[in-house]
């Protein structure tokens, strides 16, 4: 996944979630379904951006 469109991707996660707590609360198992792919998106993230860091030096 490119990473503007990973970018695209954790916002729209994002605003999913925050509707869905805001609907279902913190503990239904549909708004921590969501959020744990939230997560895998976010460290996705995290990683490139640390090999983009290693590379720079």
């Amino acid at each position: 996944m490119a990473e503007d469109s990973l970018t695209r991707k954790i916002d729209q996660l994002k605003r999913e979630l925050h509707q869905m707590v805001a609907e279902k609360g913190l503990s239904d198992p549909s708004v921590v379904a969501l959020s744990q792919e939230l997560d895998i998106y976010i460290v996705q993230y995290q990683h490139r951006h640390e090999k983009m860091k290693k590379n720079q030096h």
